[in-house]
């Protein structure tokens, strides 16, 4: 199916979180990125319990990956698309003003610990949301998601 926004056939993202603390945040995320027509969604060093919130069985129409290790995920990525790191770093880019790539793959940290240093290493662009504080990660991924959406229209 092809995405009213999309222009060509060489964009797509997926987004996902670096060992998530709860169920309930990939749950979560997982309908946001249903709606908003992301290609997958990945979780790092972590299982996922299936929940029964979810009411629109998200788990038959987007896929969901499941990377045991920080390593295997890494070595995953496709050709020519950037890993896009969402974190509150001195280095990052507000995302009010960051241009978001054609391929991307949105990578965010649990609420307690963010992003290894290794990691971030990796990234090709960190981008920063508003504020001082640490969001839930779901809203975090949400908003991201939707700035993504509203830019590339």
């Amino acid at each position: 199916m092809k995405r009213k926004w999309d222009t060509s056939e060489e964009r797509y993202f997926g987004i996902g979180i670096y060992q998530p603390k709860t169920a309930e945040n990939i749950g979560s995320l997982w309908r946001t990125a249903h709606i908003f027509n992301a290609s997958f969604i990945f979780i790092i060093e972590e299982k996922y319990k299936k929940q029964s919130s979810d009411v629109l069985k998200v788990w038959s129409k987007i896929p969901l990956f499941q990377y045991k290790t920080l390593d295997a995920f890494l070595d995953s990525i496709p050709y020519s698309c950037k890993l896009v790191g969402v974190e509150m770093d001195a280095k990052a880019q507000a995302i009010k003003s960051y241009q978001h790539p054609p391929r991307a793959i949105y990578i965010l940290g649990s609420e307690d610990n963010g992003l290894p240093h290794q990691l971030k290493q990796r990234c090709h662009d960190l981008v920063q949301l508003p504020g001082d504080h640490s969001l839930n990660v779901a809203v975090a991924g949400s908003i991201t998601i939707f700035d993504r959406i509203n830019k590339l229209e």
